[in-house]
């Protein structure tokens, strides 16, 4: 099948919102600043959703449950991922004469239990959080899920509830391995399956009205912005309002992506970036962890040097390079470059196809 390029710009609007996202987060901690609040309520209002819708998008969970596949495309890439941060660290740890027991124990820890923030209602005591990748168990969970509810009939009653009992347990503990965000992002994964199965993009294309007003919810859910975090099943203080902006905020991305593919420079720029998405996720992951002892060092010395430009700006133009780098390599790494590009798996199935055949 064609890929449609839209799509792939989308996902690289996404991802580049990701690390943006991060970078005013820890930013406005070192020094809260009103840029950085806004850029965190215009990212964090739609990139998760926006991934999670997409993969629903092109789902077929009407067929079997495809366990090879989604292991290695989400739960190899994590533990790749988990392994790398573990190495990270522990080198880290060394340059700052820190002990390596600890920060493998720590970090191990976060590994294992895959939650994307630090919780209170772990079942047992974590210290820190392994971060970005919760995307990655969380989104494997959600595709399992979804494959069981096609089979069942009123599949939307069963992921409706399957959304609140996650979202409800989550108030009382926070369990490992990311499932209850997955149970919620089952939600998410069952519209864009529903987008698809109704060709809603068609829809929108003959009623033009719609962008505007999926534009203004959009804006109103980042002006309004109480908070969103689907890592930890926290819609913010407008849990209605979050959800619908997210939405609306997906439905106006792809019409952002639709734009830039009418130019062929902006188009295949962003295409490539959202090819390169699940390496680019996991590579920023690795260098987040890796900084994360060190950012009041790291932000404080790229303030000293730049104190006139944003330091979420300076800290975005850093960690962008490194992380595209990161990704390029993954490309060239056998094996696991098919785990971390699934068009390379694909393209790999084909060709053995085809010489079979």
């Amino acid at each position: 099948m064609k890929r449609i390029r839209f799509f792939d710009i989308a996902k690289g609007i996404a991802i580049l919102a990701v690390i943006l996202g991060h970078s005013a987060i820890e930013a406005n901690l070192f020094m809260p600043h009103r840029t950085a609040q806004i850029i965190v309520s215009i990212c964090f209002s739609f990139h998760m959703p926006l991934f999670f819708i997409l993969s629903g998008y092109f789902m077929h969970p009407e067929r079997k449950f495809r366990w090879a596949k989604e292991s290695k495309q989400l739960l190899c890439t994590y533990a790749v991922t988990a392994l790398c941060v573990l190495i990270g660290v522990t080198c880290m740890a060394t340059l700052n004469h820190e002990s390596r027991v600890l920060a493998l124990r720590q970090w191990g820890m976060a590994a294992l239990y895959g939650s994307g923030d630090v919780s209170d209602l772990t079942l047992w005591p974590v210290d820190f959080r392994i971060g970005a990748i919760w995307f990655l168990l969380a989104l494997f969970w959600a595709r399992l899920l979804l494959h069981f509810f096609a089979k069942l009939p009123y599949t939307f009653i069963w992921v409706i509830a399957c959304f609140l009992v996650g979202y409800g347990s989550s108030r009382y503990v926070w369990l490992p391995w990311s499932i209850q965000a997955g149970m919620c992002a089952v939600a998410f994964l069952y519209l864009g399956y529903l987008a698809k199965k109704y060709d809603v993009l068609d829809f929108v294309k003959h009623a033009p009205y719609i962008w505007i007003i999926a534009l203004l919810i959009w804006i109103a859910d980042i002006a309004f912005f109480g908070g969103m975090s689907m890592a930890m099943n926290n819609y913010g203080s407008r849990p209605i309002l979050a959800a619908v902006g997210s939405i609306a905020g997906t439905l106006c991305t792809i019409g952002i992506s639709q734009l830039f593919d009418q130019v062929t420079a902006l188009g295949k720029t962003f295409s490539k970036i959202g090819q390169a998405s699940l390496a680019i996720l996991c590579v920023h992951l690795v260098e987040d962890d890796m900084l994360l002892p060190s950012l009041q060092t790291y932000f404080g010395t790229l303030r000293a040097f730049f104190p006139q430009i944003p330091l979420v700006l300076l800290s975005f133009i850093i960690r962008l390079p490194i992380d595209l780098a990161g990704a390029v390599l993954l490309y060239y790494v056998p094996v696991i470059n098919e785990w971390f590009y699934p068009q390379l798996a694909k393209r790999h199935q084909l060709s053995q196809s085809g010489t079979v055949n």
